[in-house]
């Protein structure tokens, strides 16, 4: 375990003396009026309850100090051993833990349990007072469904391992927890399916995990940045999600799920190109209706991508593919216009960046995404009465910037948003051979990439036909008999039995 002060030896060891643990304690939280040191009698001993107010269940620390007074009254502690018995029998509803060693004794009380320390005994007491102090299990934000669960993760790491284990109970389900950040302290835990998951892909989550050494993890992205493949790629090769439900689908199928303390989005790895245009209520509606919406997204992708680098092409350099009556009026909307289609559509485009940057950042009261519509709205009118750019094009930016929020994934939406401005300037300087140059140097980067080992475009390239029946489109339920082809998953059959597999291969090493 990690210290969380980099400046003490986190495997020094305390004394007897209860003045000297308390110096050495208070030196380490030094300028640090935020941390309590009360003394307490335990019968005929000197004793300190260490604790942080902000951070302590109160009425169980009154308890705790009812109790001191309650020891007084009946027990004499003279000795290590019967202070460790008096300890024992009256503080065990606290799951009081023995420990001498510093390091232990900091992180436990910045966890905000508190600390016993007893004069002539090298141990401390450390007893479960900490108060929760974030927000309830709300709705998910970030990717909303019609139908299906409502529940979203939170900011704690427990609530969040309850919510899985409540929705898959079974004992192969396994957790494994780690401590990064130097400064922060802060607790991941790796989920995946013993008998499902790949042994190899568990393994080397493990060993990226361990790699990670930075003074703080704040958010679960820190953690998706320090050990994602091609960290220069601009496409997410580790999924993000807020969905409980969408967690579990995943372990489910034989992926790995990190889940970082503090973090509302949990990490679900290997990840694949086509799993970002995929929605949970895909899973929830009906087989034909999860199609023809599957079909929509991937044309909302495409027009999101190329629909103003398009515009801009065709008006540019090939107007001779449009028929004349639109022809005619494009260049009618366009007559007087200061500036090149190419200057027009970039401003146009910078411009709802803008207003969706803004629109984040207002308070709820204003009615956020009202104030992006009638922005667009307001600002595309007022353009093109004052003659900056042509009607045609203010529709084709509209369109466009209401289709990008069609991807169900918010990391991916921003990707594709940015990527279609280099499409756009290579389309104003080279017409539909830029795009077509564009397109491909993008496809080739996303068949090359790689998550964890497995190919990102997968099942599509290298073609797996068997997993096409969950990419194009989505197959009822009693077809779906193997889950996801290509990631070394031990039983590829969802109705196999994965706890006795797994006790077959154990067996058979």
């Amino acid at each position: 375990m990690k210290s969380v002060e980099s400046n003490f030896n986190q495997d020094s060891l305390l004394s007897s003396s209860l003045n000297e643990n308390i110096a050495r304690i208070k030196s380490l939280f030094a300028s640090c009026e935020d941390i309590e040191f009360k003394h307490v009698d335990i019968s005929d001993v000197d004793g300190c309850l260490i604790y942080h107010p902000g951070m302590v269940n109160l009425p169980v620390l009154n308890q705790i100090e009812n109790i001191v007074v309650t020891i007084n009254d009946h027990h004499t502690v003279r000795t290590k051993q019967t202070t460790q018995n008096v300890m024992k029998k009256h503080f065990s509803p606290f799951y009081i833990k023995q420990s001498n060693s510093i390091g232990t004794i900091v992180n436990h009380l910045l966890l905000g349990n508190t600390i016993l320390l007893i004069d002539n005994d090298d141990q401390s007491y450390n007893m479960q007072t900490a108060k929760y102090t974030g927000r309830a299990i709300e709705e998910a934000v970030t990717e909303r469904t019609v139908r299906g669960p409502r529940e979203g993760f939170i900011e704690d790491l427990d609530s969040n391992l309850a919510l899985i284990r409540k929705r898959i109970r079974t004992p192969i389900l396994k957790v494994n927890f780690h401590t990064l950040g130097r400064q922060t302290n802060t607790k991941v835990g790796i989920l995946y399916m013993e008998g499902i998951a790949s042994e190899e892909i568990v393994q080397e989550v493990k060993n990226r995990l361990s790699g990670i050494d930075i003074d703080g993890i704040l958010e679960s992205q820190y953690v998706e940045s320090c050990i994602q493949d091609s960290k220069l790629s601009p496409f997410p090769t580790i999924y993000n999600t807020d969905r409980p439900d969408k967690v579990c689908g995943d372990l489910l199928d034989g992926k790995v799920a990190i889940i970082v303390d503090g973090s509302p989005f949990v990490l679900t790895a290997p990840a694949l190109f086509v799993e970002f245009l995929h929605s949970s209520q895909d899973y929830y509606d009906n087989s034909l209706a999860a199609t023809m919406i599957r079909w929509v997204r991937f044309l909302g992708l495409f027009v999101t991508l190329i629909l103003p680098a398009f515009y801009v092409a065709m008006t540019t350099f090939h107007p001779d593919l449009l028929q004349t009556t639109i022809l005619l009026r494009i260049a009618g909307s366009r007559e007087g216009l200061p500036y090149p289609a190419l200057l027009e559509a970039i401003f146009m485009v910078m411009t709802f960046e803008l207003i969706r940057e803004a629109s984040l950042r207002l308070p709820k009261t204003f009615g956020s995404p009202i104030v992006l519509i009638l922005a667009l709205v307001f600002i595309g009118q007022a353009a093109v009465q004052a003659g900056i750019i042509g009607s045609v094009l203010s529709i084709v930016v509209s369109i466009t910037a209401l289709t990008s929020f069609i991807m169900p994934n918010y990391a991916f939406h921003q990707i594709i948003r940015i990527l279609g401005i280099p499409l756009l300037l290579l389309a104003g300087l080279f017409g539909f051979m830029g795009i077509l140059v564009g397109l491909m140097f993008a496809l080739t980067h996303v068949i090359s990439l790689r998550s964890f080992g497995v190919p990102y475009f997968s099942p599509v390239s290298p073609a797996i036909y068997q997993g096409w029946k969950d990419v194009f489109i989505r197959a009822p339920w009693w077809g779906m008999k193997t889950r996801i082809p290509g990631m070394n998953i031990h039983n590829i059959h969802r109705n196999e039995n994965a706890s006795s597999s797994s006790l077959v291969g154990s067996k058979e090493k």
